[in-house]
């Protein structure tokens, strides 16, 4: 469904337009109550604009078309799900217990929210994961998770490989890094850490 504006003068079902949306578009987006521009929701979506026109093109995504400017409806962009690549997981994996040339260590951080922020701690994180940096290398898993227990707390887990883990200095100033592009969304003041070694995972 595209929502109340269906009918609306300005707006025509994109298959109307494909070859003209192609080859022009302007910077003047209309404001729609309910709509978002492509550059919008690729940025909600965390992908290119041109990945959301091509989303258009195979009707993965609806989109109507005001003032020369593609409008995709907010509650679509909400919903969408981009296709997994690969077979599907059908097994539940088992326990694993790394050798003792390949440990794994973890370094556990909870730290609270600053208030009224966590809109805006979403934000910051989808800048974090567009600019693919803040990578902690030596990790081979990264986490960042909303603790349900605990209103207005994050939980940082970061994960090392014994065989490319970096030493002490140099993780302290990868996270240094991380500290201070989140330095206005979180109170580092009430941040506690933890690290330990991994005995049994999957």
């Amino acid at each position: 469904m595209l929502g109340p504006f269906f009918n609306h003068p300005k707006l025509v079902f994109f298959k109307n337009c494909t070859a003209k949306y192609t080859t022009f578009m302007t910077d003047e987006i209309p404001d729609l109550p309910g709509y978002v521009s492509t550059r919008e929701a690729a940025k909600r979506l965390g992908i290119s604009e041109r990945r959301v026109r091509l989303y258009i093109e195979m009707k993965r995504l609806p989109a109507v078309r005001a003032a020369d400017v593609l409008m995709i409806p907010e509650e679509n962009v909400r919903n969408f799900q981009r296709k997994i690549v690969g077979r599907p997981r059908k097994n539940t994996l088992s326990w694993r217990i790394s050798s003792a040339e390949n440990t794994q260590f973890i370094t556990s951080i909870s730290v609270q929210v600053k208030s009224h922020r966590e809109e805006q701690l979403r934000r910051r994180l989808e800048e974090v994961k567009r600019s693919e940096k803040y990578l902690f290398p030596g990790t081979v898993a990264r986490y960042v998770v909303k603790n349900e227990t605990i209103p207005g707390q994050i939980e940082i887990m970061l994960i090392w490989r014994s065989t490319v883990m970096p030493n002490e200095a140099e993780r302290e100033q990868e996270l240094e890094t991380f500290r201070q592009i989140l330095a206005d969304v979180l109170d580092w003041d009430t941040a506690q850490y933890n690290n330990g070694e991994v005995w049994m995972h999957t």
